[in-house]
């Protein structure tokens, strides 16, 4: 990792699939919540698509502990951050096979995965509060433990150690905020996509499209109107 401190951090990882909302436990939330909960939330998802809003995330094998690399654990954060055309219980889907489930007993309700996804983008869209005095007042995003491990030649390094995966998603999207990554909103599909940050992969962070299909296509159009 780059930085001044380490991220000390294992989680269980199985097999999962996907099983969607029965069809009466979506006519449920329909009476009881529905469209009206889901505004109040700034949700918007179709009826058709509540079965898989409401889905759970099943673990169907024995559980594995693993230490996931720092990039796979991005990859993870602007999967989330940046979701768009796969339905998100896919998305959702993918990051528990690479990484495990937001439980520890392995079974997550795909609605907390969408309130991971906010919270995140949320962080990457608003940093800091609008103040002068944001250093007075930290927004807490995180549970962390502040160790001290053996780095090289055995030497103490400090470690912050997340107390679960949600948390340990959180502390690396606030690392990907401090080193540079940025929140942009493509300027051809009007989507979000992260940009920036130490990883020289990255698409620069004054980036102004999410991807060289949409900066081929906005500059096409663009010359269409000019003539």
């Amino acid at each position: 990792m780059n930085g001044d401190f380490e991220i000390d951090f294992e989680w269980p990882v199985a097999k999962y699939e996907f099983q969607p909302a029965t069809a009466k436990e979506v006519s449920k939330f329909g009476t009881e919540f529905g469209a009206k909960y889901l505004r109040a939330l700034g949700i918007s998802i179709p009826e058709e698509q509540w079965p898989f809003y409401l889905g759970q995330i099943v673990r169907t094998g024995p559980a594995t502990t693993h230490r996931p690399k720092a990039e796979k654990m991005q990859l993870a954060v602007k999967a989330l951050v940046e979701y768009k055309e796969a339905p998100f219980h896919l998305i959702a889907l993918k990051v528990v096979r690479a990484l495990g489930a937001l439980s520890r007993l392995g079974d997550d309700d795909v609605q907390q995965w969408h309130n991971l996804a906010r919270s995140l983008r949320d962080m990457f869209e608003r940093p800091l509060p609008p103040t002068d005095d944001a250093l007075m007042r930290p927004r807490p995003h995180s549970h962390l433990g502040i160790y001290l491990i053996p780095g090289k030649d055995n030497n103490p390094v400090l470690a912050l150690r997340p107390g679960d995966l949600k948390n340990a998603l959180t502390l690396y999207a606030a690392r990907m905020i401090a080193t540079g990554t940025t929140f942009n909103i493509c300027e051809h599909c009007k989507t979000p996509f992260l940009s920036g940050g130490i990883r020289g992969r990255n698409k620069r962070g004054d980036s102004k499209f999410c991807s060289s299909e949409c900066r081929w296509k906005w500059h096409n159009e663009t010359r269409r109107k000019a003539r």
